[in-house]
């Protein structure tokens, strides 16, 4: 379930009363690496749903996994996620939990940036229009104001497919979890919205899932507009309404 209901005091100016409110659920999930026995790599503070996809999106954005050929199954047991791959463990099991607004994520690919060859170019026009797409499709958002979400589009602007989390960076896995499950990647023709700010932890799943343009309706960080720069993404961000601004890579707007 990602929403619970909940018991309130409302207050404004001289008045108080007792009601009733929606929020966002969130709950631990912890993800073991199966090679051999099964021991915990990561406990990732998440909003329930689409769990698979998190764990993959996770897992290769750590460099744990390079396609979904390297897993051998995944099997759910409450919110414990067995995930069995058939070659070593490269990377170090993480010994902290993944909060929601996790400060460091990606940290197996902050210094290792791949350049994305890609010749996609987007219209503006269909820039202006993902706000509101992603907007109208989030559905726990809508109810409860406290999710964040990420999206992917192709070029004209149709939905692929749009996940909510309470963690930013954990909506992006799910997209890029869906793309491994799909064998979509590297993902060269797409382009992905997401709801809030845009940090290095969403520029560097981004990159490493191959997404040429990756917009966002909040400010960029410096060291996600390097990191774009570098890799040849072209990173947007306050996308509202009719404006936005291109901080990299501009050639890829028309």
């Amino acid at each position: 379930m990602q929403v619970r209901k909940v018991n309130l005091t409302r207050v404004k100016e001289r008045e108080e009363f007792n009601d009733e409110d929606f929020v966002a659920v969130e709950e631990p999930l912890q993800i073991r690496i199966c090679n051999g026995s099964c021991d915990t790599f990561a406990v990732i503070m998440r909003t329930p749903g689409n769990d698979e996809e998190l764990s993959l999106g996770f897992l290769y954005s750590e460099g744990v996994i390079d396609s979904v050929e390297d897993v051998e199954s995944i099997q759910r047991n409450g919110n414990v996620m067995d995930v069995r791959i058939n070659k070593p463990l490269r990377v170090k099991t993480r010994d902290l939990i993944v909060n929601s607004s996790c400060g460091v994520c990606g940290r197996a690919f902050l210094y290792t940036i791949n350049i994305i060859s890609s010749k996609t170019k987007i219209k503006k026009e269909v820039i202006f229009s993902l706000p509101e797409k992603l907007k109208e499709r989030q559905s726990v958002f809508n109810v409860t104001g406290g999710l964040h979400a990420s999206a992917l589009f192709t070029i004209d602007g149709e939905l692929i497919c749009l996940y909510e989390d309470v963690g930013r960076h954990n909506a992006v896995d799910k997209v890029v979890g869906s793309l491994v499950l799909k064998k979509k990647l590297p993902a060269y023709s797409y382009v992905m919205q997401v709801s809030g700010r845009i940090g290095y932890e969403i520029v560097s799943k981004g990159i490493k899932a191959g997404i040429p343009v990756i917009c966002g309706i909040s400010a960029p960080t410096s060291l996600a507009i390097e990191m774009a720069e570098e890799a040849g993404v072209t990173l947007i961000g306050f996308l509202r309404g009719k404006s936005f601004n291109i901080y990299t890579h501009r050639e890829a707007i028309f």
